[in-house]
């Protein structure tokens, strides 16, 4: 399986920072583990943790080409979100 690109442009690090979401917090979730994703069309959301433990979801669009996203944005979870969340990933890693 190919490997997804993700990219930030400035209007990513503009809407990351109005959001209070550190660039690298999002890119903790794109490239960690166990993450929760949700693709509809072109669209893409995955939901994991960054490195101090935060949960995020973070919003992606599909690029011209297969497997290349574009970041739009990011949010911390609630905790119902967060609940729902870990008891996918609980259920995915039996």
């Amino acid at each position: 399986m190919a490997e997804d690109v993700y990219t930030l442009t400035d209007r990513t690090y503009d809407v990351l920072a109005r959001a209070g979401i550190a660039p690298g917090a999002a890119l903790d979730v794109l490239y960690g583990a166990p993450t929760v994703r949700r693709h509809i069309g072109s669209s893409l959301q995955i939901a994991g943790q960054d490195r101090s433990g935060g949960w995020l979801a973070v919003a992606l669009v599909e690029d011209e080409f297969d497997d290349e996203y574009t970041v739009t944005g990011a949010r911390y979870l609630d905790d119902d979100e967060i609940d729902s969340i870990t008891r996918i990933i609980r259920k995915e890693e039996r």
